[in-house]
């Protein structure tokens, strides 16, 4: 855990710098497609980020890294959502390894269902998550309740259901640490 947050302060450093591909990763990060980056930190160390929207190619990519090499967390610099199904393999793939997740800045609707799936769930202070029912509120509902209970957080997701689709419920890091969405706020 050490050593994730290391690689995070790290990164935390690099989001000043002009982006090649998603906005906030650094010129040197590597894309590797479906919105997923390799950045490197100052020691050396690798690790995986998420900056921007998540598709079916992003639960691919990160499928495949994930079985090929040893990581520990995910960074998600920032996310507007995207796809539901996709968003749940990255979650269930992130539970069952154990892995740890990050936000840096901005982690929205579907985004949140990954973030919830760390074994460690760390914000940085000024970052935000933003939650709201479905666009398909009959079918997703259901997909999204029984996974937000796999998750451990049906409260979330009932509260996040009751906003709509077009509005969002934005909660800042020390609400998501409150209500234990937020293990840790990074300062």
């Amino acid at each position: 855990m050490r050593r994730f947050l290391t690689i995070v302060f790290a990164l935390v450093a690099l989001t000043a710098c002009a982006p090649t591909g998603g906005l906030l990763v650094s010129d040197d990060a590597r894309d590797l497609g479906g919105n997923l980056f390799i950045e490197r930190s100052k020691d050396g160390g690798q690790f995986l980020v998420l900056d921007g929207e998540i598709t079916p190619e992003t639960s691919f990519v990160f499928q495949a890294v994930v079985e090929q090499a040893e990581v520990n967390g995910l960074v998600i610099a920032q996310s507007p959502g995207g796809d539901l199904l996709a968003a749940h393999q990255i979650g269930r793939t992130i539970k069952r390894k154990r892995m740890n997740t990050l936000v840096l800045v901005s982690c929205i609707s579907a985004c949140v269902d990954i973030f919830v799936a760390g074994r460690q769930r760390e914000m940085t202070d000024i970052a935000e998550l933003g939650l709201h029912s479905a666009t398909n509120r009959d079918v997703s509902y259901q997909i999204d309740r029984k996974y937000w209970r796999e998750m451990g957080f049906p409260t979330i997701n009932e509260k996040a259901y009751r906003v709509p689709n077009n509005r969002l419920w934005i909660m800042d890091a020390k609400r998501a640490r409150e209500l234990r969405v937020a293990t840790n706020i990074i300062r």
